[in-house]
């Protein structure tokens, strides 16, 4: 049962990923979603859930709308163009708005 409703989670969290991609492409929608991901996750975080909720929420809604591994390809790109200035920037960009979230999230 567990599975099913992180799956169900999943799935939100997935066509949310996905509908920033339609509304704005490219590494916006990215960091976007990502800084998404962990405003929710320092929301949980920070609270009394259940292990189930967390589950739910972590697992299932944040994990699928999160995207580290585009990210990763991203960067990727950035590097083997020897963009690195770009490369550096949008990291430090992408880690600080993302610990800022966490912290706005947990402070909710």
């Amino acid at each position: 049962m567990i599975f099913v409703i992180v799956a169900s989670a999943a799935f939100v969290g997935g066509f949310l990923r996905w509908l920033l991609a339609q509304l704005m492409p490219g590494k916006k929608a990215t960091l976007m979603a990502n800084i998404l991901a962990c405003l929710v996750g320092g929301f949980v975080i920070s609270r009394d859930f259940s292990a189930l909720e967390t589950a739910l929420l972590i697992t299932g809604f944040c994990g699928a709308l999160s995207t580290w591994s585009t990210l990763a390809k991203e960067l990727g790109t950035l590097i083997k163009a020897r963009h690195w200035w770009e490369m550096l920037g949008y990291l430090a960009l992408t880690l600080f708005l993302g610990f800022a979230a966490l912290k706005l999230g947990a402070a909710l």
